[in-house]
């Protein structure tokens, strides 16, 4: 048996593109299928890796690096979004005991009506008024001067 390079192999387009339809087809059924929040979130781990495998393919057919680039910042946000939506899955569960989507669609924010208006706290400061950034005028956040003591008197 002769062992072959592994730069000798090739797989044509065609199957690369039909294992990326394939595997984006099961992601596809898992989100649409089950109700499960992990499963969910597993079902879009396999379609946006089927896309990559995509792209790593064409990348390859055609001899440019640039696909391989994109797919390695697809990683890296499916890797921020894989801690999200766990961190999220977690605090529904703590809450509601279960992983079930139906009970996650609970969770919508309820309507309080017209959000009031915000106002700052403390006094607002004219920076017209300034010399040379120094204000003169008194905010009331300055101790004021003590009382003058009153005065001995020459005695005994």
């Amino acid at each position: 048996m002769i062992a072959l390079p592994l730069a000798s192999l090739t797989v044509p387009i065609e199957w690369v593109i039909g294992l990326g339809f394939i595997l984006f087809a099961i992601g596809l059924l898992g989100v649409a299928c089950r109700r499960n929040i992990l499963i969910m979130l597993l079902s879009v781990e396999i379609m946006l890796n089927a896309a990559n495998l995509v792209l790593v393919g064409f990348s390859r057919l055609h001899g440019d690096l640039s696909g391989q680039v994109f797919v390695f910042f697809s990683m890296t946000v499916a890797a921020a979004e894989v801690a999200v939506g766990l961190a999220i899955v977690i605090a529904v569960y703590r809450l509601r005991r279960s992983a079930n989507v139906d009970d996650a669609s609970d969770l919508r924010e309820a309507d309080y009506g017209d959000v009031p208006e915000l106002k700052l706290e403390g006094e607002p400061k004219h920076h017209h008024d300034d010399d040379h950034g120094h204000d003169d005028h008194d905010h009331g956040d300055a101790e004021p001067d003590p009382a003058p003591e009153p005065a001995a008197t020459g005695g005994a």
